[in-house]
């Protein structure tokens, strides 16, 4: 025997409660998208987005080292938001070779409508679990965290981690 498990049912570990409640909160997140007319069947990367949103200067290159991704990764899902008419390039001034990253008007509605989805949502479950426990949930949550960890590292770490324990990215 490799190892001693208890057999029945002990209830779910935190660890896979935690990231089931993720992938419900994405996906309630994406339906009120959904309802705000993104319709797209794969939402865009938001973290690619809210970079070249807060940097006129954004470049393929800084957008894979700040995911920590390779650059030909980062250019792929730029070029796939180009597609989407979520980002355009423009050659950098300075340098013909380097072009810069730049939201169109639809990632930023995308944005705020992500964000707003975001804020009526967290609204909407402090009203169901009232202001203390809600906090209390907060407080947990601020207790896990891994100490000055991004939160782009956190939503990758959370994708690999949702596959390993078998929640896939629903």
């Amino acid at each position: 025997m490799v190892a001693d498990i208890p057999e029945g049912d002990l209830g779910i570990a935190l660890g896979p409660q935690l990231l089931r409640s993720w992938l419900g909160y994405r996906r309630r997140v994406e339906e009120r998208l959904t309802a705000t007319g993104f319709t797209e069947k794969r939402l865009p990367n938001g973290a690619i987005l809210r970079l070249c949103a807060k940097d006129d200067e954004m470049t393929v290159s800084r957008i894979g080292r700040e995911l920590g991704i390779s650059r030909q990764g980062a250019s792929k899902q730029v070029t796939e938001l180009c597609e989407q008419g979520y980002l355009t390039l423009e050659k950098s001034p300075g340098d013909g070779r380097e072009k810069f990253v730049r939201p169109t008007a639809n990632a930023l509605a995308f944005l705020r409508s992500f964000d707003q989805a975001r804020r009526e949502l967290d609204e909407e479950i402090r009203e169901q679990l009232g202001s203390a426990a809600f906090d209390a949930l907060s407080a947990l949550f601020t207790l896990l965290a891994e100490p000055g960890e991004t939160r782009v590292n956190v939503w990758r770490e959370a994708r690999a981690r949702a596959t390993l324990l078998g929640l896939g990215d629903q």
